[in-house]
């Protein structure tokens, strides 16, 4: 069987289609098409100062937030979070030698910048920390002065060496070497952040640094309820990765200041 042909218009047909095209395309000539406005810019955010360094006594009840990139500005509500901490430690290096959605392949955090500024801004003082991933002292080194290139500029009260992975035999020249080239570069409060069981396995001294940082979780429920059993003087205790915060949905590191001398040498620098 032949295809069917597409029905011809007639010739009474094909006029009054015709003369229907133009009346509509002059009806178009008349109308003005209005060009789609941008949507307006939302009005700048009104930024809430907390005051707590005018403070002389803090309620140290109240936690110390550490960020990365994997808490992604966009989702955090600066003014509110601000007003139940009292202070926040950064992360500005991340791990070297591959990209991830927390930091770029040369281990820069992607979101410690807008982190820092926001609370600065809101007058929450704010220490920085690198996550410690050199494979020989060379490469501590770079990331030493990677950490202070990138962290410098802000003015941090406290420069924190993360360490958690054993990547030399020999760690302690590896930590060594990164906490002296730090120390050359300029800065001057430098503390390591570790748990007790690691520091003595890895036989790494803490003589040299101002302060040290103990992660020990405890049940970690999100609350604070265990001491660190260590006989190291510590000034600042990370107990859990479960705390919750109004201004954040997600999950955040929370820590603890022992008193307000370790808070005002931690946090204004005071000793």
């Amino acid at each position: 069987m032949k295809p069917k042909m597409r029905r011809k218009l007639k010739k009474m047909g094909a006029f009054i289609f015709t003369a229907s095209m133009i009346a509509m395309i002059a009806l178009l000539g008349l109308v003005r098409i209005r060009p789609v406005e941008p949507p307006k810019k939302a009005a700048t955010e009104k930024i809430v100062v907390n005051h707590i360094l005018d403070e002389k006594v803090l309620d140290l009840n109240k936690p110390v937030v550490d960020l990365s990139g994997w808490q992604r500005p966009e989702d955090i509500d600066y003014n509110t979070l601000s007003q139940h901490v009292i202070g926040a430690v950064i992360r500005v290096n991340g791990s070297y030698g591959h990209a991830d959605n927390s930091a770029s392949k040369d281990g820069e955090d992607t979101a410690y910048k807008q982190h820092i500024k926001a609370f600065q801004e809101r007058g929450i003082p704010t220490a920085v920390y690198a996550f410690v991933t050199g494979e020989n002292t060379s490469e501590m080194r770079k990331q030493a002065r990677d950490f202070y290139r990138r962290a410098s500029p802000y003015k941090p009260t406290y420069y924190w060496l993360d360490v958690e992975v054993t990547n030399m035999k020999n760690m302690n020249q590896g930590i060594e070497a990164f906490r002296s080239e730090l120390e050359k570069q300029g800065a001057k409060n430098i503390g390591i952040y570790a748990q007790d069981w690691f520091l003595r396995d890895n036989q790494i001294k803490v003589d040299k640094f101002k302060a040290i940082w103990i992660a020990a979780y405890g049940r970690n429920t999100g609350y604070w309820d265990a001491s660190p059993e260590t006989t190291l003087s510590y000034k600042m205790q990370q107990f859990t990765d479960q705390g919750t915060l109004p201004g954040y949905s997600g999950n955040v590191d929370l820590n603890m200041v022992n008193n307000q001398t370790n808070y005002n040498e931690l946090f204004k620098n005071q000793k």
